[in-house]
Order: structure tokens, then sequence, then C-alpha cells
């Protein structure tokens, strides 16, 4: 019997390789809008204090990698010692992801100011959708 409770507690938890598809698919997207825009001609630059700064493929990549662990991280961390986990990661979720729209006025040039505002609207849905979509099949396995 504990071994079954143990089995539930433990598919209920699920582990990082549960989220890896979001990451995954978070990098792809970036990865497909700053080709596509690279394609078209867009320098994604960046003013950076007094100087410009490029912004690449690895950059976009890996930021959109991080940005869905640390999403995860927090989820995972709510999950274990907040009532309405989901709810709240989703509303902080959010309120990052307006933020962070802020980053783009940045740019060089206004092509490159759609692109970076592309980037940040693709990976910030595909997170904040995956995560909780992901994440809900493991709060209806557990109840099952």
């Amino acid at each position: 019997m504990s071994g079954t409770m143990q089995d539930g507690a433990v598919q209920g938890v699920g582990t990082w390789r549960d989220d890896l598809p979001v990451a995954v698919v978070a990098a792809g997207a970036a990865a497909v809008v700053w080709v596509g825009a690279t394609v078209f001609g867009v320098d994604v630059a960046v003013r950076s204090g007094s100087s410009t700064r490029n912004v690449g493929l690895v950059s976009v990549v890996v930021t959109a990698v991080v940005v869905a662990v640390a999403g995860a991280g927090l989820l995972r961390v709510l999950e274990r010692r907040t009532p309405g986990a989901r709810r709240v990661w989703t509303g902080v979720a959010m309120a990052v992801w307006v933020v962070s729209l802020a980053g783009p006025a940045s740019a060089r040039t206004v092509p490159a100011g759609l692109t970076l505002a592309a980037l940040h609207l693709v990976v910030g849905a595909v997170v904040i959708v995956g995560l909780r979509r992901r994440h809900a099949d493991r709060a209806t396995n557990r109840v099952a």
C-alpha cells in the first residue's frame, strides 16, 4: 500500500524531464522567429549604454531555455507550498511577461524592436501555456 502511495506522489510531483519539452519548444519557436527576421534582413540589435549589441541566435535560444527552466522552477516551488499554485504562478508569469515587453524598447531599429517583441510574445506564450498544460495534466493524474 505504501508503495502505491509513493508511486502516486512521484507521479504527481513529476521530474524536470517532464518540463523539458516546454523549454525545447520555446527555444525552437524563438529560433524560428529570429531566423525569419534575419532572412528578411532585420539586424536584431539593441542599444547597450553608448554601444550597440547584436542579439544572436545562441542568445535567443539560451534565453528561451533559461526562461522556461526558471518558470518551471517557480511553478514547482509554488506547487509544494501554495494552494492554487497554478493560478498564482500564472499571475506572476503574466506580470513578468508584460514587464519583459519593455525590453524591445532598447532596440536599435523599429524592425529589430518588432522582432524582439515577437520573441518575447512567442516565448512567453509557449512557456505559460506549455507549463500550465503540463502541470494541469499532472494535477489531474494526482486526483485520479
